[in-house]
């Protein structure tokens, strides 16, 4: 079973307009899936810096907190553990406006929020994946698996003969030049 959602009542705080608050939490930061595989956090609940300020008719919200991601090498299959460090900030409107009258810039909250009640947890995997790196590797230097055979270069050459593109055989009778 898993841990439900953190959450945030935008309402909760009581602000006026202009004031802003910073509040400490426990996050649970819920497994993510990239490429087919599952990535987990290492711990699932990470410290969280949330700092609230009431603005116009709604709420800028800034999370920031620092988490450990493990899941797999995407050279060599093997074990990856990745240090993140996240700070995302949202605008949230509890009370929106019609459909029609919403910017492109406004969609993005409208997943995270529902009734003045935040998703931390869905607005932070969130924030971690538009953090990571293109590919999620166990070292800079893996060399990963041997496309021939599937042995794990980490631990050694394979000893399997490097691949050859036949469309450049005809090429190859001409090179290296007859002396003459």
């Amino acid at each position: 079973m898993s841990e439900p959602a953190t959450t945030f009542d935008l309402y909760s705080p009581a602000l006026k307009k202009g004031t802003a608050r910073v509040f400490t939490l426990e996050l649970y930061l819920p497994p993510i899936s990239l490429a087919g595989q599952a990535y987990r956090f290492q711990p699932e609940k990470v410290r969280t810096r949330l700092s609230v300020t009431q603005v116009g008719q709604g709420y800028m919200v800034t999370m920031s907190f620092h988490c450990s991601l493990s899941g797999v090498c995407w050279r060599c299959l093997e074990k990856a553990e990745l240090e993140v460090a996240v700070e995302a900030s949202e605008f949230f409107q509890p009370e929106l406006p019609p459909i029609e009258a919403m910017g492109e810039e406004e969609e993005g909250s409208l997943w995270y929020l529902e009734d003045g009640i935040i998703n931390l947890s869905g607005w932070a995997r969130d924030a971690v994946a538009e953090v990571l790196p293109p590919k999620i590797i166990c070292r800079d230097d893996c060399p990963g698996l041997c496309s021939q055979c599937g042995t794990d270069l980490n631990a050694g050459a394979c000893g399997c003969e490097p691949p050859t593109d036949s469309r450049w055989d005809k090429l190859r009778e001409w090179w290296p030049p007859e002396d003459g």
